[in-house]
């Protein structure tokens, strides 16, 4: 049996294509909003200093526990996807997002807005990422790194998207109207989304797309067998953990967290700051959002041709080089030429890291590592994310936040290198 010929099993009228791509589709989709949303809180910022006099750094505090909870909440949320299916956890995932915006636009505090965004938020979102990078590499041995791309393009469509509706919602209704909307729209997205989920072709009777039939293969897990080892074999979660690979990608991951949320969080509150009107400062994060679509695209599939390794190492050193750019960076058109080299970059990373997991330690544990993953950027984002804040209400300058960022790019690139040079025999822990 091919392993794209397994339509018939699926209940209903015969879908035209490979039903991993309509999990590709869906796993779009529930990134574009997750991530839109996300990152659309710095849209939000200046409109709630107006309304309570809050500091930059309290409100950095809200979305640095928001990436905390959510990190946290990614190993067990992608362990839980791994033992009971991907739609009954993707479905939790989405009411919490959902709950906690409504919240949100209700809160007149700054500790509820702690409770509602960072918290019930936070949670909500960790589930997202590793859920759907998780499955998306069951389904497929072939074009792994195209689906995983196509996938994480997700959220440099919702980064396009959402920050320039979110001015408009703001504008127009005001920040906390935009926030119910946005919640009530996200819970009915996300609940019709996580009905299409499986958790890998043999769900459904088939194999991985790529995949041939061979004579079963033991997994080594209470005797379960599978008909190829690419299907869910590999390491479990506490081998993996006492790898030094994997420690060297968890490094990268806090990293690369804190140099990007540091970034993606103050660019648009910098760009105010040196007189470009709100709504214009939301098309720099548009701009990000078109470079991030094609980062996630081109290098996840490019990856399948140079390897995933060189191609990590790749977009490392375009992000640090547009870091550095981003330090002299005083006119509009200076912010959109860092904008499309740093998503580009940015954006090609969040397919590789869950490449070289499951390149590293295949797909037993998959969504649980590439939860540890997350939980470690989620930890770098809300250093990252509160310092930026708290550098800015001291020198009244983001000039020293952009020189650790660029500094903190640089560390995760060498640590790249170091990976892909050490020998095989240092490779345990």
């Amino acid at each position: 049996m091919k392993s794209s010929d397994c339509s018939q099993n699926f209940p209903g009228a015969r879908p035209p294509l490979f039903y991993g791509w309509v999990i590709v589709i869906v796993c779009f989709l529930q990134q574009a909003l997750q991530n839109g949303i996300q990152y659309s809180f710095g849209i939000f910022f200046k409109p709630l200093v107006a309304d309570f006099g809050w500091t930059r750094a309290s409100l950095s505090g809200v979305y640095a526990l928001s990436m905390i909870c959510g990190g946290l909440f990614a190993i067990p949320a992608g362990w839980l996807a791994d033992r009971f299916g991907p739609a009954k956890i993707a479905l939790i995932c989405g009411t919490l997002i959902g709950l906690g915006l409504i919240l949100s636009s209700r809160i007149t505090d700054l500790v509820q807005l702690y409770i509602a965004y960072g918290f019930i938020f936070g949670i909500g979102t960790g589930g997202v990422f590793a859920i759907s990078s998780g499955i998306t590499a069951r389904w497929f041995y072939k074009k792994r790194g195209l689906a995983l791309g196509i996938v994480s393009a997700g959220v440099g469509f919702g980064i396009l998207i959402m920050p320039p509706l979110t001015e408009y919602f703001i504008r127009a209704v005001g920040w906390s109207s935009s926030y119910l909307i946005v919640g009530i729209t996200a819970l009915i997205i996300f609940s019709a989304t996580a009905l299409f989920l499986r958790r890998d072709p043999k769900d459904i009777g088939c194999l991985p797309y790529g995949a041939v039939k061979s004579e079963p293969v033991d997994t080594g897990s209470q005797g379960q067998k599978s008909y190829h080892p690419a299907f869910d074999g590999g390491m479990t979660l506490g081998n993996a953990c006492r790898t030094l690979p994997l420690w060297l990608l968890v490094g990268t991951a806090v990293l690369v967290g804190v140099c990007t949320q540091m970034i993606f969080l103050h660019l648009v509150n910098y760009a105010t700051d040196i007189g470009i009107s709100p709504l214009t400062a939301a098309t720099v994060m548009s701009v990000i959002g078109i470079g991030g679509i094609f980062g996630r695209i081109l290098v996840g599939s490019g990856s399948d041709r140079i390897g995933n390794m060189n191609a990590m190492i790749l977009c490392m050193a375009i992000q640090t080089a547009s870091l550095v750019w981003l330090i002299f960076s005083g006119e509009l058109w200076m912010l959109y030429v860092f904008a499309a080299l740093f998503s580009f970059a940015f954006g090609g990373e969040i397919p590789l890291l869950t490449l070289l997991v499951s390149e590293r330690f295949g797909l037993r544990a998959v969504s649980a590592l590439v939860g540890l993953m997350l939980l470690a950027s989620r930890v770098g984002a809300a250093v990252g994310s509160w310092l930026g804040g708290q550098i800015f209400d001291v020198t009244d300058s983001y000039t020293i936040a952009f020189i650790i960022a660029s500094a903190a790019s640089t560390t995760a690139m060498i640590a790249v290198i170091a990976m892909k040079k050490m020998k095989k025999s240092l490779l345990t822990v």
